[in-house]
């Protein structure tokens, strides 16, 4: 028993400070969202989608529901196959999705840095100071309020990962490979290929500079581990990442950005100094106080700052004082993946990212630098507990450090001191580029702003008189060592999590199904039709729309989306909307033209005359056809003609005759997968749907199947003979199927290699 409760305690106290961070979440049953939230604009209503398909029994590849129709598993939107969130949607639902994911990970961040630390041979109340120290990081708990669940799981598997890296390097145990190929593996179920991509790169570093500091004697096995873990990662995670790459050849994130593009959400370099103090800047967020008569405290060059960065001074403190003492190969590669992921997350504003833009093809394909952050914290959370162990063992000059310390907490006090006319000093351009140069309200800003610099400066000062106290007991008591490192935890504790606190800003409903609109009464309106809402924080549910909010959709939707606002209601009318959304309520098409009729406006009148008086339908038989290229249709579309009038398709058709105008086609069923049309007409036609093209859909005409031709830039399009015909249209699963099958051959060849570990592991024993 109480060898059990010694082996315990540490995830014991994990757990505790989940509990902390958490229990609103944990306790009181509430969904976290707010002005600024990924989770309120695309999470809940995407959940609520996921949720309602897989009670329906369908993997949910296509979302009919915003823009014409989207790829959704494809586009990375539905990480079912990730084990925690597969089973808290199968188990608890969409709300169980989104409530859970943040202090799961942040629980197993924390073990997973224990076990972690505990291979680099750090003793128990190192291995504490360090856990926390990572468990309880700003970087990853502030995203919180972002609802960016996948970055927290990357982050958490992270300390795995290269724990499973120096063990193999160490052992030459093929169990510790398959451990790493499962920790890599599920940044990729996790739906986050960026994020996969940065925690790669952290394992090239370590094991470089470990292969340096061994003498080439290790740089054979290091090969080994690096190609068998990255083969291993991507065939696990190959369910996601086989469509998904797919996906990216037809998608706006998946073709080359231009250089500004990927270096944009850069971090700027003096930003750095938010690790240590993040108010410095103000904080850009959506919860109370983050705001003064609408203008955000935030004033740097960052724009939408979703998360922080900050480390606590107690780290940051122990990381440096590890950097000085701690007598450990461990602490150059932790350094070096810190200081390169720094570089990295510079992005823009260094000429490194440039390199980097042009030798690496994946960094053409990724924006948000600033992500790869995450690996400076985690590399300077984990260096916390070698500091610690230095200050233990003494490794450190004691005088020097405490002049150091004592210094630096005597510098953090003066800018305390004159932290009004600093933060005024470098307000005052940021002011000026606003257009307002000593305006209205710029004393009440530069104040609040001056006043959270101070709060910082001074927290710092008393946690490094605190770090400076711990050390002198260290120095004169080494037996207190497991009771320092208990308040140095508590220190840290304090720091983080009444920070992390604030980045927790929840709703007022508790019930997921009620945060996105209500849509009973637009669907009555719609009759089936589509709706244009008219602005892109629309996501309806179950009404199928023009607009609404997808972070990746295929390059076809991103043009059918810029040529709206020019081509005006006509463009509109081509997308088959029957009902116009307003801040007054639903419109229908045949309305919306009465009343522009009954204004008597002549500049109107002339386009009432063109304007077709009923909507486009959603499926139909062109009148005619005329075949263009690809960037002759796109140019025209914004100028509004009707697609059921003349239909503009990329290949000549291979029937005889087209024209069927006076066919008639029918929708007669629908799902996530497939649909259903029934058409009856007197010659040979080109049926037209007006939803997206994407070449996935495959086409059956009386179980034949047939060529789908794009039209009009995004529709499709299928030539059908003359009588009565039966057209299907379905979704084509098949690399979803061969990737879960690759997925399902990796898995069990990692179970097999964690059985022979169990085995070899009894024998050594026996």
């Amino acid at each position: 028993m109480d060898k059990t409760i010694s082996r315990s305690w540490p995830i014991l106290l994990l757990l505790l400070l989940t509990l902390l961070t958490y229990w609103p979440v944990l306790l009181q049953g509430r969904l976290p969202g707010g002005e600024l939230s990924d989770t309120v604009a695309q999470g809940y209503p995407f959940m609520l989608f996921v949720q309602q398909s897989v009670r329906d029994g369908h993997l949910p590849v296509w979302n009919p529901y915003v823009f014409c129709g989207v790829p959704f598993y494809e586009s990375f939107s539905a990480p079912l196959f990730y084990p925690v969130r597969g089973l808290l949607m199968l188990v608890g639902g969409a709300e169980a999705f989104v409530r859970f994911t943040f202090p799961i990970h942040m629980l197993l961040g924390g073990v997973f840095a224990w076990l972690f630390l505990g291979a680099l041979g750090l003793g128990k109340p190192s291995r504490l100071v360090g856990a926390v120290a990572f468990g309880c990081g700003a970087w990853a708990n502030t995203l919180f309020y972002a609802g960016h669940g996948s970055k927290i799981i990357c982050w958490s598997f992270f300390p795995l990962l290269l724990y499973a890296c120096e063990r193999w390097l160490n052992t030459k145990k093929t169990w510790f490979l398959g451990l790493g190929g499962l920790a890599l593996g599920m940044n990729g179920l996790a739906s986050h290929p960026q994020m996969m991509l940065y925690s790669g790169g952290a394992v090239l570093l370590w094991l470089l500079v470990r292969a340096i500091q061994e003498k080439g004697r290790t740089w054979l096995r290091a090969l080994v581990f690096l190609v068998g873990v990255s083969v291993l990662a991507l065939a696990l995670a190959a369910v996601q990442l086989l469509p998904g790459y797919y996906f990216s050849r037809f998608s706006t994130r998946g073709a080359d950005l231009s250089l500004d593009t990927a270096a944009s959400y850069s971090l700027p370099p003096e930003e750095t100094l938010t690790m240590v103090f993040p108010r410095l800047f103000g904080l850009r967020h959506g919860f109370p106080g983050s705001s003064i008569s609408g203008v955000p405290l935030y004033f740097g060059r960052l724009g939408l700052r979703l998360s922080s960065e900050f480390l606590g001074v107690i780290v940051a403190a122990l990381a440096a004082v590890a950097m000085a003492g701690w007598k450990s190969r461990y602490r150059w590669p932790l350094l070096v993946i810190a200081i390169a992921a720094l570089v990295v997350s510079w992005g823009g504003y260094t000429p490194v990212f440039g390199i980097l833009y042009r030798i690496v093809p994946l960094f053409r394909k990724l924006r948000a630098p600033h992500m790869a952050a995450f690996l400076t914290t985690s590399g300077l959370s984990l260096l916390a507990a070698g500091g610690f162990r230095a200050l233990r063992e003494g490794s450190v000059d004691g005088r020097r450090l405490r002049i150091v310390l004592l210094s630096a907490a005597g510098l953090c006090l003066l800018f305390a001191l004159l932290a009004g006319p600093i933060s005024k000093a470098l307000q005052t351009g940021w002011w000026d580029r606003m257009g307002r140069p000593g305006g209205f309200g710029f004393s009440a800003i530069t104040g609040k702003r001056a006043d959270m610099a101070a709060h910082d400066f001074l927290h710092a000062t008393v946690a490094l008189l605190f770090v400076a106290g711990a050390h002198f007991l260290l120095r004169r008591r080494r037996s207190m060592a497991g009771w320092i490192s208990v308040a140095l935890v508590a220190g840290m504790a304090l720091e983080l999590v009444p920070f992390n606190r604030n980045f927790q800003v929840y709703l007022y409903e508790k019930d997921i199904s009620r945060v996105p609109p209500q849509a009973d009464r637009l669907r009555e309106t719609a009759d089936g039709g589509r709706v244009y809402p008219g602005s892109n924080g629309f996501v309806p549910d179950s009404v199928l729309s023009v607009t609404g909010y997808h972070a990746a959709k295929p390059e076809v939707t991103q043009t059918l989306m810029e040529a709206l606002p020019r081509g005006g209601l006509p463009a509109v009318r081509q997308t088959a909307a029957s009902v116009i959304q307003t801040e007054e309520g639903a419109v229908g098409y045949e309305d919306m033209l009465r009343a522009l009729q009954a204004r008597g406006d002549p500049s109107i009148d002339s386009l009432l005359r063109v304007l077709p008086p009923h909507p486009l339908p959603r499926v139909f038989f062109a009148d005619s056809i005329m075949v263009a290229e690809r960037e002759q249709t796109r140019r025209v579309l914004h100028t509004g003609y009707d697609p059921a009038s003349i239909t503009l398709i990329e290949s000549e058709p291979g029937l005889d005759v087209v024209g069927g105008g006076a066919g008639t086609a029918t929708l007669v069923g629908e799902q996530l997968d497939r649909m259903r049309i029934r058409t009856s007409n007197n010659s040979d036609g080109l049926l037209v749907l007006a939803d997206t093209w994407y070449p996935r859909w495959r086409v059956m005409v009386d179980d034949s199947p047939v060529h789908m031709h794009r039209a009009n830039y995004w529709m499709r399009a299928v030539e059908v003979p003359a009588g009565e015909h039966t057209v299907r249209f379905e979704y084509d699963k098949s690399l979803i199927v061969t990737g879960g099958t690759v997925s399902v051959v990796a898995l069990a060849l990692l179970l097999a290699m964690a059985a022979a570990g169990i085995v070899g592991r009894k024998n050594e024993s026996a």
